[in-house]
């Protein structure tokens, strides 16, 4: 696979990862919940409350919505600068994943949605600590 077909998959990737973190702020809204998709958090509610929980599940999920669709933006150097992608992906991909750990109803479904969240957390860690691949893999042109 060519360095630009890996770097349009990955950016894409990135900001559809990031814009389906919009989720959780459907049930916080009061847009649409049920009884197993909801923004209460199995940690937090009973210490903080409703209205405090509320808040708190969307500004812990804007983070990775606003970070991932950054990063993927990152990697096609438009709006983002090439050099911040990285770091916006590593941030975005450990509160996105404390977020799902807090507030685990946040997401509708297990499969795909909760799987797909933690899969792909798990292979931006992973490509960019781990190896360094994904980064040079993406590496501006």
């Amino acid at each position: 696979m060519s360095t630009s077909t890996v770097r349009i998959v990955t950016g894409l990737v990135l900001i559809v990862h990031g814009i389906g973190h919009a989720m959780a702020f459907f049930p916080a809204l009061n847009i649409f919940s049920t009884e197993k998709w909801h923004y209460h958090s199995w940690l937090l509610n009973s210490t903080l409350g409703d209205t405090a929980s509320r808040i708190f599940v969307i500004v812990l999920f804007a983070i990775p919505f606003l970070g991932f669709i950054a990063s993927g933006l990152g990697i096609f150097n438009v709006l983002v600068p090439h050099e911040w992608w990285p770091k916006l992906a590593i941030v975005s991909a450990v509160v996105g994943t404390i977020a799902l750990a807090i507030f685990w109803n946040a997401f509708a479904s297990f499969f795909p949605n909760k799987v797909g969240a933690i899969v792909v957390n798990i292979a931006v860690l992973w490509g960019l600590l781990g190896t360094n691949s994904l980064s040079q893999m993406v590496a501006k042109v």
